[in-house]
């Protein structure tokens, strides 16, 4: 049977994600746990810090779940970036195998973070509907897993461009972290939109990661609101400039990432 290129990409990608799989998780039983409980008391410590906004800012949506549909995917968006930006490094021994090339390594852990975040999404809401009587019902199922799609090639372009770019330029690691950082505290991911001054949003609107967050927000609640501005077509557009920007760069710079790695 002749095999073809698509062929050895699916076994190689396979492989790399088994290998991924077992170095996340370690040996031991405990690696899945943390994995799961550490986004878990995240969101616990957030809700103790932030308990009054259940009541005085957000009587539309459970706080609880608002703080659920904000911090998982910009956890997913976040580890797809810093995962992708080290990956080249982290399997520089494998690339002496010709089958083996860096973007196999963007594309198994980006299915691994996919497949671990959406897991423990799962989990979460599962616990919260069980243990708290949460309505854990997604109210737009189709339009939430385009909003996730979004956001996961969003992360995927901007972490192969970042994967170059600490190739040429090893400090790119550390403004990317800080970077993370700050995106954290300005997507939205603990306050309303709706709480905030007109003149605040409109800088906050530059950034489309917090237009996908908010549509994966209005995805999942049947009653959330509305606000003005939020769009699909701007993060559509910064991700599909990212993407074709980011994987000119790894084309160009491939075999000396490959060799250098």
């Amino acid at each position: 049977m002749k095999i073809t290129s698509l062929t050895i990409l699916q076994r190689v990608t396979f492989a790399l994600f088994l290998r991924e799989m077992k170095t996340r998780f370690g040996e031991s039983k405990i690696g899945y746990l943390w994995v799961v409980f550490e986004p878990l008391l995240h969101i616990v410590v957030m809700l103790i810090i932030f308990d009054f906004m259940s009541n005085n800012m957000m009587p539309q949506v459970p706080f609880t779940l608002f703080l659920v549909t904000g911090m998982i995917p910009f956890f997913l968006f976040r580890t797809i970036i810093s995962s992708l930006m080290n990956s080249a490094e982290a399997n520089k021994a494998l690339f002496a195998y010709k089958p083996v090339k860096p973007f196999d390594t963007y594309i198994s852990r980006t299915l691994l973070e996919v497949l671990i975040y959406s897991t423990i999404f799962v989990i979460i809401l599962i616990g919260l509907g069980w243990l708290f009587g949460f309505d854990i019902m997604i109210a737009h199922p189709l339009e939430l897993l385009m909003n996730t799609g979004l956001i996961i090639v969003m992360a995927f372009g901007i972490g192969i461009g970042c994967s170059v770019l600490a190739y040429k330029l090893p400090l790119i690691k550390l403004f990317v972290k800080v970077f993370l950082t700050v995106l954290y505290f300005i997507s939205a991911i603990m306050y309303p939109l709706w709480v905030l001054p007109s003149k605040y949003m409109e800088w906050l609107l530059y950034n489309p990661l917090l237009h996908s967050i908010e549509l994966f927000r209005e995805s999942f609640f049947s009653y959330y609101p509305r606000i003005d501005g939020i769009s699909m077509t701007f993060p559509i557009m910064v991700t599909i400039t990212t993407l074709f920007l980011s994987l000119w760069f790894y084309q160009k710079y491939k075999f000396q990432l490959a060799a250098s790695s």
